[in-house]
């Protein structure tokens, strides 16, 4: 049987020396066929049980969108003035409704400050959500957690708890920061806004946001987002290649017809930087644009921070523009 194989093996040897540029071309043919069976899965869009059944051509479009604020206690506002749903109160309903899934992105997360000697009511809202975040797994919901933080005492605690929690590296994907801040529950309930996960976002500071209830269609498109940021993980580069689990379902050319509180409406979801915008998601500064181009009556505009950038060119007369 040892002589057997000797000669086989030998016989290959020779078989190969014989026709080393045919097996050097089959070899190639076999790698380009791999390659091309990779990048023809990467790109297919397959639902699986992680989507609960949702898919593009069976979500709702009937949805009810409530504003949630945070007015802080020494905030003196009109009395005329319109109060919306309490950021607090906002996140506890999208918790009460949650049956199989919590997915967070928050660049802060700071709810249980051990330092509240100075403000020890204005902290327990922070305090409250945390136990909230925690009592998930009793109920058989997943906590799902992208933040920007590697040294995070509440996220380790959270994932001690079997929430799943990974870590975008902005500093070097962009040399910049991570500003996202949005819940998806369920894959049918969001909330998009200013308040991080930070006591003072519940109590000290002035924050604005949208919660959308029973949007499965929309949720499924900012879930995309949310997928993206989750396959950034021990990533230090943004791959060229994306699965088209991350592309956009909707942008500003082809938003989404929904209903928002039985009223006609359209909605989509943007991104930035431009490398965190994969293939049909608006960037963040085209969809400004976009609203400010459409805009018929009015602008109102609310923001934390205001730094626009302008081209500037120097004439022969030397007058700036």
């Amino acid at each position: 049987m040892c002589m057997m194989c000797i000669f086989c093996l030998c016989a290959c040897v020779s078989l190969i020396s014989q026709s080393q540029q045919k097996c050097i071309a089959i070899f190639a043919l076999l790698c380009c066929f791999a390659v091309l069976v990779a990048l023809i899965f990467s790109s297919v869009n397959v639902w699986g049980d992680d989507e609960d059944g949702i898919t593009e051509e069976n979500c709702s479009r009937n949805c009810r969108i409530v504003l949630v604020e945070n007015i802080p206690d020494d905030l003196l506002l009109p009395m005329n003035g319109r109060l919306h749903l309490p950021l607090s109160v906002g996140f506890h309903t999208l918790l009460d409704q949650a049956k199989h899934s919590v997915e967070v992105v928050s660049p802060v997360w700071d709810l249980n400050s051990w330092d509240m000697e100075t403000w020890p009511n204005m902290a327990k809202q922070g305090q409250l959500l945390f136990q909230r975040l925690l009592s998930l797994k009793s109920r058989g919901v997943k906590l799902k957690i992208a933040s920007s933080l590697t040294n995070s005492a509440e996220l380790r605690t959270l994932a001690d708890r079997d929430a799943e929690v990974r870590f975008v590296n902005m500093t070097v994907l962009t040399r910049g920061g991570l500003h996202s801040s949005f819940w998806i529950v369920d894959r049918k309930h969001i909330y998009i806004g200013s308040g991080d996960m930070d006591w003072r976002s519940l109590s000290k500071r002035k924050e604005l946001g949208v919660m959308v209830f029973n949007c499965s269609c929309l949720a499924l498109d900012l879930h995309r987002v949310f997928s993206f940021y989750w396959q950034l993980q021990d990533r230090d580069y943004i791959p060229s290649i994306w699965s088209k689990r991350v592309t956009a379902l909707y942008g500003k050319d082809n938003a989404l017809e929904l209903q928002l509180n039985d009223t006609q409406a359209a909605a989509y979801v943007s991104t930035s930087p431009e490398l965190f915008c994969p293939k049909d998601r608006t960037r963040d500064v085209d969809a400004i644009h976009h609203v400010i181009q459409s805009a018929k009556t009015f602008i109102f505009i609310s923001v934390t921070d205001y730094l626009p950038l302008a081209n500037i060119s120097i004439l022969k007369n030397n007058i700036l523009i």
